[in-house]
């Protein structure tokens, strides 16, 4: 399984962060066909939440992107760097869990839209040696522009209703952005890990279908950085619940309870 300090975005910042887990402490070796459990927790920004910015959209620019009407009624000029809910919850951390077992590539190419000229998802995770389909469903073209280190790059026009694919048979973590609409950015996280997931907009996620065990634990966001932990899951499938938080000043508080 693929580690987090081989990921290929290099403007990506290592800050301090600690996990601290409560519980569930006991490493067991399963039985074959025995139970399984899963991690589950929250990922938090910690420090003072930063506003949210708006993306530059001009007129000129947002034309095509909303049938019928003018860019600035549809398109959501967000920016999706960092986001944090009311509660503190930050979305789109990428978590992945170790393991010397490889995942099989998807056997359909996963979907990374173009809808009302923003990315859909703003990350997205596949396993090494899956397709990406970049779906184009808007009414203008766009250009599909991916900066990568380790797969092929790409810069080609994307014409309206229509897609295309490429395969990423190395693990990095690519930039996508679209030449002609320049506020768009997404992130393709391409991992040897079978098991991973993208954090809520509430900053929830989990992983599931886990024999009992300790594993370690990496997390990435896209402009806070990266952390790694060790997580236990008990003999009967129970594990604490995972609490990390990842800003300027990054600390670990602990869950003091079992699910």
């Amino acid at each position: 399984m693929k580690t987090l300090n081989r990921l290929g975005l290099t403007a990506a910042i290592v800050l301090p962060a600690t996990i601290a887990m409560a519980g569930g402490s006991t490493t067991t070796t399963p039985k074959t066909n025995d139970v399984t459990g899963s991690i589950k927790g929250k990922i938090d920004f910690d420090g003072e939440v930063p506003k949210v910015k708006q993306l530059s959209v001009s007129p000129e620019q947002g034309k095509g992107c909303c049938a019928g009407s003018d860019a600035s009624d549809c398109i959501d000029s967000t920016d999706r760097t960092v986001l944090v809910d009311a509660g503190g919850g930050l979305a789109n951390v990428v978590v992945t869990v170790r393991s010397d077992v490889k995942p099989d590539p998807l056997g359909e190419p996963i979907k990374l839209d173009q809808s009302k000229c923003r990315f859909e998802p703003h990350v997205l995770v596949i396993p090494v040696g899956s397709s990406v389909s970049y779906l184009n469903s808007d009414g203008v073209s766009h250009n599909i522009h991916t900066y990568a280190r380790k797969n092929a790059g790409l810069n080609k026009t994307v014409s309206k209703g229509k897609a295309l694919s490429q395969t990423f048979d190395q693990t990095e973590t690519i930039k996508v952005t679209c030449d002609i609409h320049p506020w768009m950015t997404s992130y393709i996280f391409v991992t040897d890990s079978p098991k991973y997931a993208v954090t809520a907009a509430d900053g929830s996620f989990e992983i599931a279908g886990l024999a009992p065990g300790t594993y370690e634990v990496d997390l990435w966001h896209e402009s806070l950085g990266k952390s790694k932990s060790e997580v236990t899951i008990a003999a009967d499938g129970s594990s604490a619940l995972m609490s990390a938080k990842l800003g300027a000043a990054a600390t670990s508080t602990k869950k003091k309870r079992r699910r």
